[in-house]
């Protein structure tokens, strides 16, 4: 009988065409720095993993001395950058944003706020009590010897590189295979990719301001972004009291919830603002300040035993052996455009792979090694 009385329950909210506007960036201060704002709309429970960009909007950082400055989408995925810009701490900053359906939002001005430097980066080799694997975790240490930061948030971008399965030395462009120039390869490529968790930390409990040994990344045994090695640029930030405490409720609602003693949802209130109608929600609080930055390298050298396990070669990268025209060994015009030239055995054979099997590009990335990189990596 029980189960005969259970209902699945919807509640209306989750339904509605609930689709906010999210503003997420830092005003940077400081000399040529540009400063980012990613627009984007919130989805519904039942939409997870949809992501939203703000499309055509009209967004300018204005200063309390009278300035502004619009930042551009110029890559139309709704992340609007400013130019290099030296904006003076002396003054307080705001968003104004003006969205596609024409309704306008602006953040409360905010005093900018100067942190200090990152002391050191570190990475330790753990085991990891949740996965019982191997874990490397990434730590950071600061101090404010004027005791005035106390609240910090981080992110990091972290840039690997990959290989592809095959490394070829051809290529293919209007049925002619060519060999690829000197110095250019396909074989090995970097990614970048931006940190996903909210990284907050504070000393207030402290008599000095100091952040020591806070971990701010947990890379899991066996991630593919260590098989050859990672580059972790660490940002930091400091926060008003205001700021922080809007980002622990976020970091709440969004990484600490569904066990028995974790935290309740919170209502999450920013210091942003519709003024074409105040009963449009905005998420977002935007703070202005300046970046310090600090970069750490893991090779793989370093984790004896980790290796992901790439594309089965003898499935997902087949190769095939074809004969070639005798009159001219360099006209390819095998039918399955998903292939490639791979190699030549002899003069009257090729080797084809697919594609994906031998341009690292096509797993992501560029195949323009950063200036950063180590030499022996």
């Amino acid at each position: 009988m029980m189960p005969s009385c259970r209902k699945p329950y919807e509640p209306p909210a989750i339904k509605g065409n609930n689709h906010f506007l999210a503003v997420d960036g830092i005003i940077y201060t400081g000399l040529g720095v540009a400063s980012t704002i990613n627009l984007s709309r919130s989805v519904n429970l039942d939409e997870s993993g949809e992501h939203i960009p703000e499309l055509n909007a009209q967004i300018a950082i204005q200063s309390s001395g009278g300035d502004s400055y619009n930042l551009i989408d110029s890559a139309g995925t709704g992340i609007y950058v400013s130019p290099a810009l030296s904006l003076d701490s002396i003054h307080q900053y705001r968003l104004a944003i003006t969205t596609s359906d024409g309704n306008k939002f602006q953040s409360d001005f905010v005093s900018t706020k100067q942190g200090p430097p990152i002391d050191s980066l570190s990475w330790e080799l753990v085991n990891d009590p949740v996965t019982n694997q191997q874990a490397a975790d990434i730590y950071v240490d600061a101090h404010d010897p004027s005791n005035a930061t106390r609240y910090y948030r981080w992110d990091f971008l972290e840039t690997f590189k990959h290989f592809s399965v095959y490394d070829t030395n051809w290529g293919d462009s209007n049925g002619i295979i060519y060999p690829l120039p000197a110095g250019f390869s396909i074989h090995a490529c970097w990614s970048t990719l931006p940190s996903t968790d909210i990284l907050l930390g504070t000393s207030i409990a402290l008599s000095q301001d100091v952040i020591s040994h806070m971990q701010i990344a947990n890379i899991l045994q066996d991630d593919p972004i260590l098989d050859v090695g990672c580059s972790f640029l660490i940002r930091q930030y400091p926060l008003s009291e205001q700021g922080y405490n809007y980002w622990l409720t976020v970091q709440k609602n969004s990484q600490s919830l569904g066990g028995l003693f974790d935290l309740q949802p919170a209502q999450v209130n920013g210091n942003l603002h519709c003024i074409t109608n105040p009963a449009i929600p905005v998420l977002g609080f935007i703070s202005a300040s300046n970046i310090q930055e600090k970069r750490i390298y893991i090779s793989n050298t370093s984790l004896p035993g980790w290796q992901s396990q790439h594309l089965d070669t003898a499935t997902a990268c087949k190769t095939v052996d074809i004969p070639v025209d005798p009159l001219n060994t360099l006209v390819f015009n095998y039918p399955d455009t998903a292939y490639g030239p791979y190699y030549f055995p002899d003069a009257s054979d090729l080797i084809v792979a697919p594609k994906i099997c031998m341009d690292c590009r096509y797993q992501g990335g560029t195949n323009m090694k950063p200036s950063f990189w180590p030499l022996n990596d």
